[in-house]
């Protein structure tokens, strides 16, 4: 069994207990069971004035009360991207762009740029010095990742045959304990792992091999083939003999990844039966790729048996930087690198469920709070800091912030899973906000430009770029959009959670779903399912209807749950897009007496193509706002026409006059100050 639990416990012991913790935690969560009966109108039932719910206080204990008996824990699962087609209007062409032309981009410039030149040359031992930044191999590594998922839903041959020539360059490189990081063999092969003078945030060995690990995961799920899974294993293998308790080396990641990946392996063997002969042959072991996750969760911060701090660059990569304060269970505040930071939790969130930790969720839910009642812009963006490419101190939210596309994209996984461990509209609330907005806006229209980082102003002299020295934003992105589907849909036994209104198809044991947006056809297989359809925390007129008829519905943590019957029911989910004001805390300097317009979820912004090359104005102080398609219109002070355009669309007409890139989303409104607000939520709204 995975070691540290208490003497004397078995492991189903300490499942049980952490289950009657967990059932008590979800008890006292902030949304109460309601019945729609029990409350006054759906308009103002549940949605308070402020934007987002979770913006609301919440308060985390580390005590834990007696457990309610009335709450069943359920497992919850998301559909992996084989099982689910993708059928929306807008999501599905744009999806189809990333497979189709990002990605295969992608691969040409990493050989154009020698990315895959240093598997060769450390294949042939022909002493050659590496080429781009210590991650490279995890950057096409996880750009594989993508690939194949996409693959496993529609499956590509030209793709398939291009893999597995890389496959083969890549396995050419590992050693023969199965180590592979090739900025290590080839310039500092005596420092792997950060030993010996190296340093463990610089290297990145332990990433870039998480990386391989996830990509091989999926290789497997979208071919069957075992090669690239053979190798995983046998990577994964060796670290698990290296690191670990004593005798074993202390040694955490120095940038997140591997925690989930050795968690994917985990599972993939776990519930895979044809892979069982394949286990034993390659020396499989479940309980230690757990236990190698609880190590790297629970000795952080603990500098013995030879681990240092990070000593490089006057001291700029501190233990905060890669959330090596202290033991996870005992962190309670985002730290550091936003992008190490976001896939730290992603997968301590993992291993919350999977090892049972209750602790952990302790300090996820502290965590959470923390990032998005203090630390983010409205664009679902985080990290404000330009030199660590991480978090500030709290309610410092400049508009020529980071927000690093990665960092975006690792808030929307870490919500995800959230999601599935606790399960709250809050999570995809968060995880949407950053989609529609921060990750989005990242790619420019020809899939081949993107942005690194997302500031919310622009002074028409920043561009999107074709490539850069730290090309990691599309690997990301191509992991993010080839499993998109995927987080349409979850479900446990005999339920069926909508979690996004976007056009998908998936079919079970217990259901068969399929939509188109808001209208949702479900087969219920058995005699009942119940049905939680997800509320938007943006609208207050939610509402719907089963096979044409009203629906009553029971409210729970900001989902409308009912039970269907066996058959096919037809919903029809209708809400408003409102157009509104937001507003921030006084505690935000940078947008005090200001104020941005959203759509729904999409935010806003002035550009000046469209706005004779101005982005900063007053606005009158009463509106009528006008839609001209995907755009507002609304009055400046002086009576003018100001065009604002969805963020995510800026920057796509980029001409010799820097003055039609530029770009604002907070602005002044004429007679509006924020004195008057003393609500301690980040965001307020304001509906027009």
């Amino acid at each position: 069994m995975p070691k540290g639990y208490p003497e004397g416990h078995t492991y189903n012991d300490a499942k049980r207990k952490s289950a009657k913790m967990y059932d008590n935690f979800m008890a006292v969560d902030d949304f109460a069971e309601l019945n729609t009966n029990e409350i006054s109108s759906a308009a103002d039932g549940w949605i308070p004035d402020d934007l987002f719910t979770i913006f609301k206080k919440q308060e985390h204990s580390d005590n834990n009360s007696t457990p309610r008996k009335d709450i069943q824990m359920k497992t919850y699962k998301r559909p992996t991207p084989d099982k689910v087609k993708l059928t929306d209007r807008f999501w599905t062409p744009y999806t189809e762009g990333i497979r189709d032309v990002m990605i295969p981009y992608c691969f040409d410039k990493f050989e154009e740029t020698g990315y895959i030149k240093n598997f060769l040359s450390v294949a042939a031992k022909d002493g050659e010095k590496h080429i781009g930044p210590p991650f490279s191999d995890g950057l096409v590594f996880e750009t594989m990742t993508g690939a194949f998922d996409f693959m496993s839903a529609r499956y590509d041959a030209d793709m398939d045959a291009r893999m597995d020539i890389l496959i083969e360059k890549i396995l050419g490189a590992q050693e023969d304990d199965g180590f592979i990081c090739t900025w290590q063999t080839q310039d500092h092969p005596t420092e792997k792992w950060g030993e010996n003078g190296g340093d463990i945030i610089i290297s990145h060995d332990l990433y870039d091999q998480g990386a391989l690990i996830e990509a091989a995961v999926a290789h497997y799920r979208a071919t069957k083939k075992t090669k690239l899974l053979a190798a995983a294993v046998k990577c994964a293998n060796n670290i698990c003999s290296y690191i670990g308790e004593a005798p074993k080396h202390n040694i955490i990641p120095g940038h997140s990844l591997p925690e989930a990946a050795f968690i994917m392996l985990y599972r993939l063997f776990r519930d895979t039966r044809e892979l069982d002969d394949f286990a034993k042959e390659h020396g499989v072991d479940l309980d230690e790729y757990l236990e190698i996750v609880r190590f790297w969760y629970d000795n952080r911060g603990t500098f013995d048996r030879g681990r240092k701090i990070s000593t490089v660059e006057n001291g700029k990569y501190t233990p905060e930087y890669n959330q090596d304060t202290k033991p996870f269970a005992q962190q309670r505040t985002a730290t550091g690198h936003a992008v190490r930071a976001g896939l730290c939790y992603m997968g301590a969130s993992m291993a919350s469920l999977e090892l049972d930790r209750h602790d952990y969720k302790i300090s996820l839910d502290a965590i959470f709070s923390d990032v998005v009642r203090k630390k983010m812009h409205i664009s679902g963006g985080i990290g404000a800091r330009h030199d660590i490419e991480g978090f500030d101190k709290e309610y410092d939210l400049p508009n020529n912030a980071y927000l690093e596309t990665c960092a975006g994209i690792a808030l929307a996984f870490w919500a995800a899973e959230m999601d599935i461990i606790d399960r709250d509209a809050k999570y995809f609330d968060i995880f949407e906000l950053s989609l529609y907005n921060n990750i989005l806006g990242a790619v420019g229209k020809d899939f081949k430009t993107y942005y690194y980082d997302n500031a919310l102003v622009n002074d028409g002299t920043k561009n999107r770029w074709n490539w850069h020295v730290c090309p990691c934003c599309p690997p990301m992105l191509s992991k993010i959009y080839s499993n998109l589907g995927s987080y349409v849909y979850s479900y446990a036994e005999n339920e069926l959670c909508v979690n996004m209104y976007i056009g998908a198809e998936y079919e079970n044991g217990d259901f068969k779903a399929s939509s188109d947006g808001k209208n949702i056809t479900v087969t219920a297989k058995n005699d009942m399912l119940t049905l939680a359809l997800r509320i938007p925390s943006y609208t207050t007129d939610f509402t719907f209807t089963v096979n044409g008829k009203a629906a009553e519905y029971t409210l729970k943590n900001g989902y409308a749950v009912i039970v269907l019957q066996k058959g096919d029911s037809r919903i029809s989910v209708s809400y408003t897009e409102h157009i509104r004001e937001i507003y921030a805390n006084n505690k935000v300097e940078a947008d005090k007496d200001r104020i941005c317009i959203m759509k729904g979820i999409t935010l806003m912004c002035t550009e000046g193509a469209d706005n004779g090359g101005e982005t900063e104005f007053t606005l009158a102080k009463e509106q009528t706002p006008k839609e001209d398609g995907e755009n507002i219109i609304l009055k400046s002070s002086d009576g003018k026409d100001i065009t604002f355009i969805p963020y995510f669309r800026r920057n796509n007409r980029v001409s010799d006059n820097t003055s039609d890139s530029k770009m604002s989303v907070w602005l002044t409104k004429d007679g509006w100050n924020t004195d008057h607000i003393t609500d301690d939520s980040l965001y307020g709204s304001i509906i027009l």
